[in-house]
């Protein structure tokens, strides 16, 4: 018995004295259970963000005015627009759906909702036959809903795996990125790194080919995932320019944050701790793991720092979405950019330990 606490005693100094394991025991899990809390507690207390629609009022009939006062007043939060700029914004994901107000004698009101959020439909047409109620706006109580479709020509996403389908994706890459991100460190304990750099090889030249090695393993794992949705659950690729753009992208990225993710410790165990831990924040961050929709708004502002949110975005606008390119500019951008600055990171971290 005297022995086995003197070996937990030395163990535990030796947890006191590990700095960086300290934090993954203690508080990781403080930061993790912390964001759970946040997410059921703004569930329960009904403190999630506003939902935000478009409301296309075309009828100057009092009924029509009537119902579109009641919709601003009923806990959406509410702008108005025309229906071109009201379709854009619910194909691009900037509102959850639009309410188009033709005159009540001629069409019924029509909600159009983003695929992605049809479970709001049902709390916005009761929210809508609320504001429907008699005196103000009885003539017009039919309501018509459609899903937006991703373009003019009537097609939207036949399946909900066409809309989880960018997630799943995402975590492929997050796999790869771990993987690599450890993979980098144990040759570098290994002195691999070291007998690379006597010999007459750049610098350059060595952190190139595990980039490329990191990209062919991303790109591999996309392809496979791509070639299984197609054809084994009917995901449908139409616009491939885009699509490939998105992948590239992502690919970019993921191996910025491989050579990132490698220096956040000096062993195999720490690396694979703290880059399994970061990915997963930016997976729950970025609604790979928790709808954004659910969040909190203070937790929803932090999202765009999650590389995981421009991606799923990106590979949503060049599938079912259908952004134009220069909508797709912005996610793309984002994710070329946190790449780019992960891997700067990186090496220059590499280069200040003098470890390659």
């Amino acid at each position: 018995m005297r022995a086995a606490l003197l070996i937990a005693g030395k163990d535990l100094r030796s947890l006191l004295r590990d700095h960086m394991a300290l934090f993954w025991v203690v508080a990781f899990p403080l930061g993790f259970a912390l964001f759970f809390g946040s997410v059921m507690k703004a569930g329960a207390e009904a403190d999630t963000p506003e939902i935000p629609i478009v409301l296309v009022l075309e009828s100057a009939r009092p009924q029509a005015v009537a119902f579109a006062e009641a919709m601003s007043h009923v806990g959406l939060r509410v702008r108005r627009a025309n229906q071109v700029q009201a379709h854009d914004a619910v194909r691009r994901g900037e509102a959850v759906a639009y309410i188009l107000v033709r005159d009540p004698d001629v069409a019924p009101i029509e909600l159009g909702i983003d695929p992605s959020r049809r479970s709001d439909a049902a709390l916005l047409r009761g929210l809508m036959q609320s504001a429907l109620t008699p005196p103000t706006a009885a003539p017009i109580a039919r309501i018509q809903t459609r899903q937006i479709a991703r373009d003019q020509r009537g097609r939207g996403p036949r399946t909900g795996f066409e809309i989880v389908f960018p997630a799943m994706l995402m975590w492929g890459l997050l796999g790869c990125a771990a993987t690599f991100a450890v993979s980098l460190v144990s040759e570098r304990n290994s002195g691999t790194l070291l007998r690379l750099r006597a010999a007459p090889i750049s610098l350059a030249s060595i952190l190139g080919g595990k980039s490329l090695a990191c990209a062919a393993a991303c790109l591999a794992d996309v392809l496979l995932l791509s070639v299984l949705g197609v054809l084994a659950f009917g995901v449908r690729i139409d616009d491939l320019p885009k699509y490939i753009s998105a992948v590239c992208a992502c690919t970019l990225c993921f191996c910025g944050l491989t050579m990132a993710l490698s220096v956040l410790g000096r062993t195999e165990q720490a690396v694979a701790g703290a880059g399994w831990a970061t990915l997963i924040v930016f997976a729950m961050l970025g609604g790979a793991m928790v709808p954004l929709s659910i969040m909190p708004g203070w937790l929803l502002t932090w999202s765009d720092v999650s590389p995981v949110k421009w991606g799923i975005l990106a590979l949503e606008g060049a599938t079912w979405r259908d952004l134009r390119w220069p909508e797709l500019a912005r996610p793309l951008g984002m994710l070329g950019c946190a790449g780019l600055v992960s891997f700067a990171a990186g090496v220059w971290v590499l280069v200040s330990r003098r470890e390659v």
